[in-house]
Formats: C-alpha cells, structure tokens, sequence
C-alpha cells in the first residue's frame, strides 16, 4: 500500500534527489510522454540529472515533442542507479516493463490519474478527478512555482489534449480547459500536435483495411471488437486509434481491439460509453479509466478474445 503524499511533499521529493529517472508506461501515449517530458524540462533546468526510459516502440507521431530524442530503451541486464524513481501516468507496476528491474532506487514514486490504481508505489500522488496526469503535474507546477517555458508548455499541453480526446471527452472539466488555456499562453499552437498526431502512413491505412473485415459483435451488438493477428502485427505502425471504428458504431457499449503482439500475448485495449472497463482490465492485471482502459492477457489471439469476453459477460 502507498504512502499517499501531498504535491508540495511530491515536488519536495524531486528536488531532494539529485539523480531522477522518469518512467513512461508501456504502449506509451501523448499523457504519459507530454507529462514526463514536461518534468524532464523543468527538473533539468534545476539542475538535476534525468533519464527518461520508455520500455516500447514511441509512435513516430510523437516525434514533434521537445526533448523526445531523450526518450531510453532501457537494455535487460543493464543496472541504473539513482536517487528515486518517477513512475508516470501508470497504474501498476507491471505498466512500466523492465524499468522495475534495472533501475535500483531507494523509493517509488508515482504520479497518476487512473482511478484503477494498484498503489504499487512507496509514495503515491494519485488524482482521480484530473482529465490527464498532465493537469497533475501543471497543478505540480503551479504548487511548486516553477516556470513554464515553451517546451514545458507543448509537452503538458498534448498529454491533456490526448488524454481527453482534444476535449471531447466526458473527463473534460472546466479545469483541464483553463489549463490548456494558460499553456497556450506560453506558444503552444494546437495545429502542430493534430497535424503530427493526426497523420498517417500509408503502412498504417493499409493495415486498417486488413483489420476492419475482423470486425465482430457480440452480447446483442453491445460489444464490437476488432482484431490484429500476430502475423499482421508491426510494432512501427500506429495502431492506436483503430478502436475507434467499433467505438462509434451506433448500440454499441464496448468496443474492443485486440492486438497479438506475440504468438501467447494479446494486448488489449478499450472504451465504453457505460460500462466501467477499468475494472475488467484491473481483472487482467490492467487498468486505466471508467472509459477507456487496457491490459494484456498473456495468451493466444482467440484464447484472449474468450478469456475477455467471459470477462464481460458476467459485468453485462
């Protein structure tokens, strides 16, 4: 259980340490990079020594962020140590890959806004009310009195506007829109983040065609889902938004997309308009929002489809 710890005791920690290592969750998104990427600007500017380790594939469309080129792989085997360990925007501590076994550090820390929260850390900031953990950390700014700049600024504004949909979404508050607005005070251009994030190869549309024909309903059309079998599985294509096609079909509750990363490893991702799909992920040691979550189910593409649907059956 976590230590539950207050945001100026958040940023005390960060600027007790000297050597800081920043982690982003696995299958990595604009909230959990913009907000790492903001702290590294900032921290870096205090003078304190900052590593950002990612253990996945980053989306090329990300490749406009400030600082995103300090994004690490860590390698298996490998030891880092440092002062304390900054676990971003992630549930549970399996979110975070290998990052748990190479980096060796007297604490934990981590800074979130899912409500599926497994309090895995030593010490934890945990705002279930914020729209993205990058409203948190501009709140950690604000605590803190620390200066935005305009690399702060972009970083924190794409993990707010992706995590609410360019605000669209039901977590969307008065707050997340002024501080979006305060960001863009410091010359954010919104433009630049929907054109890169937006976009899309040809690879991409070309796999869509192929992923499309899966689709499949289920519990009375509740539930749609579609489907990415490992031998069209490419870890350089964006697959991301696809869930969005079942998502928006009329009727539906659930939408689903599975993707076989592996011959017994399926990831899966959803969203809801009802339904609380937080807790059917925290059930395979996922998690995320009442709307949207994922996990990974360590099994064959159509075993996972079964374990999850089953799953779903006895929520519906």
């Amino acid at each position: 259980m976590s230590s539950r710890i207050s945001l100026q005791e958040t940023g005390n920690l960060l600027l007790q340490a000297q050597k800081i290592v920043l982690c982003c969750h696995v299958s990595p998104d604009g909230d959990t990079l913009g907000s790492a990427l903001g702290l590294m600007h900032i921290l870096s500017r205090l003078g304190k020594d900052v590593t950002v380790f990612v253990d996945d594939e980053i989306g090329r469309g990300f490749g406009f962020l400030p600082g995103i080129e300090h994004c690490r792989r860590p390698e298996a085997d490998s030891k880092v140590q440092a002062d304390v360990l900054a676990v971003i925007d992630a549930s549970s501590f399996d979110r975070v890959g290998i990052v748990g076994e190479v980096v060796q550090a007297p604490f934990v820390l981590n800074i979130d806004h899912h409500i599926s929260n497994t309090e895995f850390a030593d010490y934890l900031y945990l705002d279930t009310a914020a729209a993205a953990t990058g409203e948190i950390i501009c709140d950690l700014f604000e605590e803190m009195q620390w200066q935005h700049d305009e690399a702060t600024a972009l970083c924190l504004y794409t993990a707010i506007s992706t995590d609410c949909g360019s605000f669209r979404y039901s977590n969307t508050t008065r707050k997340t829109m002024q501080r979006a607005a305060l960001l863009l005070d410091y010359g954010v251009q919104p433009s630049i983040i929907s054109d890169n994030l937006d976009m899309r190869t040809r690879e991409t549309v070309e796999l869509l065609s192929k992923v499309l024909p899966t689709l499949t309903f289920a519990f009375e059309n509740k539930v749609a889902y579609i489907s990415i079998a490992h031998e069209l599985y490419n870890k350089d294509i964006q697959t991301d938004s696809f869930v969005s096609y079942p998502r928006y079909i009329e009727g539906v509750d659930i939408a689903i997309m599975f993707k076989a990363v592996e011959e017994k490893v399926t990831r899966v991702s959803m969203r809801s308009s009802h339904t609380d799909v937080a807790q059917i992920a925290l059930s395979f040691g996922g998690g995320g929002h009442l709307r949207a979550a994922g996990c990974t189910i360590y099994a064959p593409l159509e075993e996972a489809q079964k374990q999850l649907l089953e799953a779903i059956r006895k929520v519906l």
